[in-house]
């Protein structure tokens, strides 16, 4: 590599050429690696990166979205069931508390349960109820459980089944009235 630099008879370079070449070396930067512009290649991406990028964003999608929906279905299902069973408990606390006979009414024809006569609470689509043994009212045609004030009931016990595959157990105590809740065999 030739340089620049005069040599001088006392061994060094004259001061005005050194800082001339100095000035020129510090003015320009050499670059280390090359950039996208000294490859010829244009940023951004190619149409297979972005085909490619699409197909795994919908493969997640896909496997996600019907996780996400089974959670939802189930999470519908267990605030049905708590809220079927608190009910049938509060029959049994309102005998108790009140002295007199509080009725828990399936009305199966409209798909409604509750304590007041007719019932007001939905039954899901999704949900069968069986029980062997339940009172009937002559009148409204409504299956009832009914709580003594000593806490005893006349019913049986029910089950409850979600989409014909998960079932649960709602176990009541004839003589106590301890209400208890117990997943079933699925079908």
């Amino acid at each position: 590599m030739k340089s620049n630099f005069k040599v001088v008879s006392n061994g060094g370079c004259q001061a005005g050429e050194l800082m001339s070449h100095m000035s020129h070396v510090n003015n320009q930067r050499s670059r280390l690696l090359p950039g996208p512009e000294d490859l010829g290649v244009d940023r951004g991406f190619t149409l297979v990166e972005l085909i490619l990028v699409m197909f795994i964003l919908t493969l997640t999608i896909g496997l996600v979205i019907p996780r996400i929906g089974a959670g939802w279905k189930r999470m519908e299902d267990r605030e049905f069931l708590q809220e079927f069973v608190q009910t049938i408990r509060r029959a049994r606390l309102q005998s108790m508390n009140r002295g007199e006979v509080t009725a828990f009414r399936i009305r199966g024809s409209e798909r409604l349960y509750d304590l007041k006569a007719p019932p007001g609470k939905p039954i899901p689509e999704n949900v069968d109820i069986y029980a062997d043994n339940l009172e009937e009212d002559p009148e409204t045609r409504d299956r009832l459980i009914l709580f003594y004030p000593d806490g005893s009931l006349v019913g049986s016990d029910l089950e409850i089944v979600f989409d014909k595959k998960r079932s649960f157990r709602i176990s009541i105590n004839p003589l106590f009235g301890i209400i208890e809740l117990s997943q079933g065999d699925s079908n």
